[in-house]
């Protein structure tokens, strides 16, 4: 059940201040599933059309392409429509896996649980991944772009969104240098503060979204 607040069951009461309990944001969206999609829509989300678009253009057709955090499959389809692509997508809540699946834009769809790095893929077995509005559910964000940037070949892209409020609290702009300084990415093609969720009033103007775009080496 969906909370005035926004909030939902299992543990995760605040979806402003999230969780990196990994079961507690399986619980929260596997309760959420249902109305997920319309509930987004409502908020005027657009971060997995933008990230679509933005990658589209990077991309042949035929690309194989990693969707981390795919929940119930709002940027597989954005990228479906922008690009034909060959769609992995993993995730931690089975409710929204089952929904990804009815769109029918995945290839292949798994379980997975994103805090434990390594990620269940070989090296190089992607040319692109996106990560689109889960980097505040990860504990270590390091961890899992540099295991992405050993999953994506050289030369491919990753592309993620962080909210701008957790930027400096989760000290992405040391992340992203250190990924460069290891020669592990080349150095980050990071947006100006975008609107997030703005027709959410728990956000509102007050919480924006960066798109972030990493060149594998």
């Amino acid at each position: 059940m969906t909370q005035a607040d926004g909030s939902h069951g299992g543990g995760l009461t605040s979806l402003r201040h999230g969780s990196t309990d990994s079961k507690a944001v399986e619980a929260y969206y596997d309760d959420w599933a249902a109305t997920y999609d319309k509930t987004l829509a409502d908020w005027r989300y657009q971060a997995p059309a933008e990230a679509a678009e933005r990658l589209a253009g990077l991309l042949e057709d035929g690309a194989l392409m990693l969707d981390v955090g795919c929940g119930t499959g709002l940027f597989g389809k954005a990228m479906r429509k922008a690009r034909t692509v060959n769609l992995t997508g993993i995730d931690i809540s089975s409710a929204s896996l089952d929904l990804a699946e009815r769109e029918g834009v995945y290839n292949r769809l798994d379980r997975v649980d994103l805090q434990a790095t390594p990620l269940p893929f070989e090296t190089n077995a992607m040319d692109a991944a996106a990560s689109i509005g889960v980097m505040t559910y990860i504990e270590d964000p390091y961890a899992l772009l540099a295991d992405l940037a050993r999953i994506v070949r050289a030369g491919g892209p990753i592309y993620f969104t962080q909210r701008d409020d957790m930027w400096a609290h989760k000290d992405f702009d040391a992340i992203l240098a250190r990924l460069a300084e290891r020669s592990i990415t080349d150095p980050a093609a990071v947006s100006e503060p975008r609107p997030y969720l703005p027709a959410n009033e728990e956000f509102g103007d007050e919480v924006m979204v960066r798109h972030v775009l990493l060149t594998v080496r």
